[in-house]
């Protein structure tokens, strides 16, 4: 029991000193950030009252994971890339669920059937909006869940964005993983679909990670027409040959609309 107690005491102060640490690396983002220029160790130890050690260390574990950049003439630190992508990351995504919802629900509406949005991230489409419709399915992606993008309608839709070379050094090596028998299994295979998805304007999915669930996805583009986003319709296996043409003509429309909103010039459609 004694042993115990010491084990969560020491848990408690591990958990308190990792708080701390987190805390003081944003202090020190958001000082850069706030500064409008840049910073030597010294301000930053003495405008955040830190030792000087610990503010070394924090700087350098910060810069070495892209948060700061350093200046190796003057020493000085300033904000770096990865705090960038994930400022425009997040100026990207709000407007983009904000202004997808309601044509996503609209769309729910006329189809009864449910609809998702989701972003790429790394290999996986990351779903951040749905508008559940009336018919349960044998799998529904949660928001907030990711699913690889390879085995999926939205997942190539998003994929569909990106330059042969970026799909390439995406996925560094030949081999996917599969999932079922539709799902494709070489990177050669994907770009092949993924070069009709640029045709024809939008992606399917033939049960390649759940069976006897099937959906429709169209890209989503942004007012420099890049693809930040794919909307989609799910629907059991049963029902797709009687609705997906309706489907894929109403959901063309709706991405076209949120394409609209986000200051794309013109629909997507055939887009490559």
């Amino acid at each position: 029991m004694e042993q115990a107690g010491l084990h969560s005491e020491k848990s408690a102060r591990d958990a308190g000193s990792g708080g701390r640490a987190v805390e003081r690396a944003l202090s020190v983002l958001a000082l850069a950030a706030a500064s409008g220029g840049r910073l030597r160790l010294t301000d930053i130890a003495e405008k955040l009252q830190l030792p000087k050690s610990t503010a070394h260390n924090l700087l350098a574990s910060l810069t070495r994971t892209g948060w700061l950049e350093r200046d190796p003439r003057t020493r000085e630190f300033s904000l770096g890339v990865r705090a960038w992508e994930i400022g425009h990351a997040y100026l990207t995504l709000k407007p983009l669920t904000q202004r997808a919802q309601p044509v996503m629900d609209s769309l729910r509406d006329l189809l009864g059937e449910t609809v998702r949005l989701s972003v790429l991230v790394d290999q996986d489409n990351l779903c951040v909006a749905k508008s559940p419709g009336p018919h349960p399915l044998i799998f529904d992606q949660p928001v907030g869940a990711r699913l690889p993008a390879h085995a999926t309608g939205l997942g190539k839709a998003l994929l569909s964005g990106l330059s042969a070379a970026e799909i390439h050094a995406l996925y560094a090596e030949d081999a996917l993983d599969v999932f079922t028998t539709s799902t494709v299994s070489t990177v050669d295979e994907l770009q092949q679909q993924l070069d009709r998805v640029r045709s024809q304007g939008w992606a399917e999915d033939h049960g390649e990670y759940v069976p006897g669930i099937r959906c429709v996805a169209v890209p989503i583009r942004d007012d420099e027409e890049a693809v930040v986003g794919a909307m989609s319709v799910s629907f059991p296996v049963d029902r797709f040959d009687a609705e997906a043409e309706q489907a894929r003509s109403s959901l063309l429309q709706a991405a076209a609309e949120v394409s609209r909103r986000l200051g794309a010039g013109h629909a997507v459609i055939g887009r490559g």
